[in-house]
């Protein structure tokens, strides 16, 4: 990632692809183009990839989770819901909610993703105060 400077306009293809370790993750990767490593004390954003049946781990965490299809189709699950997915499409995942993003289709699905960084846990304790009683972090 040395090459990559968020500060500058750059292809994001410039940040490293890095394959999903996450345990239920198949077929899937992840390029953090802005991060806290990169300077933004906020907000992480991130490129996540699905090959043709790959998926993201059917998980949930603290933090919510706004996302935009950028290309390809699928279908995302949140909670006992699932509704399909395609480009141009944008999906708010809340806090503690259980989710999964799955390609149903032969070409790439591909998607922004955005985060707080890790301090607004506790910085937001009106939102986050009661994790101990949330669903746990995946």
């Amino acid at each position: 990632m040395s090459a990559f400077d968020p500060r500058r306009p750059a292809h994001f293809t410039m940040c490293e692809r890095l394959t999903m370790t996450d345990a239920g993750a198949r077929g899937a990767y992840i390029r953090w183009i802005i991060d806290t490593r990169h300077g933004a004390p906020t907000y992480r954003l991130r490129v996540i990839e699905l090959e043709p049946g790959g998926h993201t781990p059917l998980q949930s965490h603290w933090f919510e989770q706004e996302d935009f299809i950028l290309s390809g189709e699928g279908e995302v699950q949140i909670g006992d819901q699932t509704y399909p997915i395609r480009a141009g499409d944008v999906v708010f995942v809340p806090p503690y909610m259980t989710h999964q993003y799955r390609n149903t289709r032969q070409e790439p699905l591909r998607f922004l993703s955005g985060i707080p960084a890790e301090w607004v846990r506790a910085a937001r304790p009106d939102v986050y105060g009661e994790l101990e009683k949330g669903p746990s972090e995946g």
